[in-house]
């Protein structure tokens, strides 16, 4: 397995693909971000505040991500019979499985670093960290957050691995994306149940990193902008427990998808 990994790391680190996603991406993200801070006083600005609202951009934003270097790396192979040469070759079909599923889930937390916890960490720096969310709060937010984007990776793998192509993947990943996106906001209008967050990895998204209920607090003589539905531990165990469930789940079916297919 660790060749197969070795062996995607050349093709991800040579891919001019690679860079110019996560350019676009950035100048996207770094574009919203900026018209929010014109449009805000700078003295009121904290990098608590930011994590309040950059949530939104993330729960929207990273699915995409996820999805396109999924496709980017597993789909390529599936289309240019990259991984039938790895089997007529003797490498077993569980490093070939999981050696790219484990090269996809380190670009795809990487990503999440540079584009959820870095520019957070950059406000701290410049702004301060404020009063609209605790470090405490924000640190359980975006390490909980692994586990969707974890349950992503394998869901998108999955769609790889029946659709076989780059484009097929990307296009397919999209709609069910939109799909998802529109249920969990019908259903989480009609249900106040935790049981969409098994159903949906963007309704784990959503709930862990983008609050919901803001209002006023008095802090420093003046009022601020505050969060005030901060992270429960029941959240946490549900959004944990549908990460894990959801990914064994998806990886069960890619694996037998993969297996039953490898030599077409």
């Amino acid at each position: 397995m660790i060749n197969v990994m070795k062996a995607q790391k050349y093709q991800v680190l040579r891919s001019i693909s690679t860079y110019a996603v996560s350019l676009i991406a950035l100048v996207l993200m770094w574009t919203v971000i900026f018209s929010e801070v014109l449009s805000d006083d700078t003295d009121k600005l904290s990098a608590s505040l930011f994590a309040s609202y950059i949530g939104e951009i993330n729960v929207t934003i990273m699915p995409i991500l996820i999805l396109i270097y999924t496709g980017l790396i597993c789909g390529s192979d599936l289309s240019d019979k990259t991984i039938n040469y790895e089997l007529l070759s003797g490498v077993k079909r569980s490093d070939v499985f999981f050696g790219r599923f484990f090269v996809v889930l380190i670009v795809n937390v990487i990503m999440y670093i540079i584009f959820a916890v870095l520019p957070i960490l950059i406000f701290a720096l410049v702004f301060g960290w404020g009063h609209t969310m605790s470090v405490h709060d924000v640190v359980l937010r975006y390490v909980t957050g692994f586990f969707p984007l974890i349950r992503f990776t394998a869901f998108y793998a999955l769609i790889a691995f029946i659709v076989r192509s780059t484009a097929g993947v990307i296009a397919l990943g999209y709609i069910l994306s939109m799909v998802e996106m529109l249920s969990v906001v019908l259903l989480n209008e009609l249900f106040n149940t935790k049981v969409t967050m098994y159903l949906f990895t963007y309704d784990i998204f959503n709930r862990i990193l983008a609050p919901q209920n803001m209002g006023y607090g008095f802090f420093d003589g003046e009022d601020v902008m505050v969060v005030k539905d901060v992270l429960e531990k029941e959240t946490i165990l549900h959004a944990s427990a549908a990460g894990i469930i959801g990914t064994a789940v998806f990886l069960i079916i890619s694996y037998a998808v993969m297996c039953r297919r490898d030599m077409n």
